[in-house]
């Protein structure tokens, strides 16, 4: 039986130290830097507009609204401020679930910015940093780094 994270030494085992590799140090940054501009610009959103989110008066239609502050309009940012946060934790810690979480948030974020561009608005830095993570993420260096978090039989 063959345990990756795991090397006999003698008759102990000692548990091989995981190194994180430095391109998800970046990603971790990123996505810390990411929640906490959000929340600082869904408080400050909230403090500037008294607590009204819902200032529709200010976008021609719904969609346009939408697409120019998507978070402003419900609860959906701080749930995403507290998704990105979890997926930080979850990376720091090189767990499965993590690198699952930061999938899902990266893939959602690419697709709502294809979506935005479609509507008009264009933010190729964003694409282009989202598309990055996803290849870089799905390096399998990178995916070994969260195979020891894994339930046995899973493959990154």
């Amino acid at each position: 039986i063959r345990n990756p994270g795991w090397t006999v030494v003698g008759m102990t085992k000692e548990r091989k130290a995981r190194r994180r590799p430095f391109g998800l140090y970046m990603i971790i940054g990123l996505q810390l830097s990411i929640a906490l501009l959000l929340g600082a610009s869904l408080v400050l959103t909230y403090i500037v507009l008294g607590g009204d989110f819902l200032l529709l008066e200010q976008a021609d239609t719904l969609v346009d609204a939408v697409v120019k502050n998507p978070y402003f309009f419900s609860g959906a940012g701080w749930v995403l401020v507290a998704a990105l946060l979890l997926a930080v934790v979850g990376l720091l810690r090189l767990k499965r679930w993590g690198w699952t979480l930061t999938m899902i948030l990266t893939g959602s974020g690419l697709a709502y910015n294809i979506w935005s561009y479609f509507q008009g608005n264009s933010y190729y830095i964003v694409m282009t940093v989202y598309i990055i993570m996803v290849f870089y993420l799905n390096q399998r260096d990178v995916q070994l780094s969260f195979l020891g978090s894994s339930r046995a039989g899973d493959t990154p």
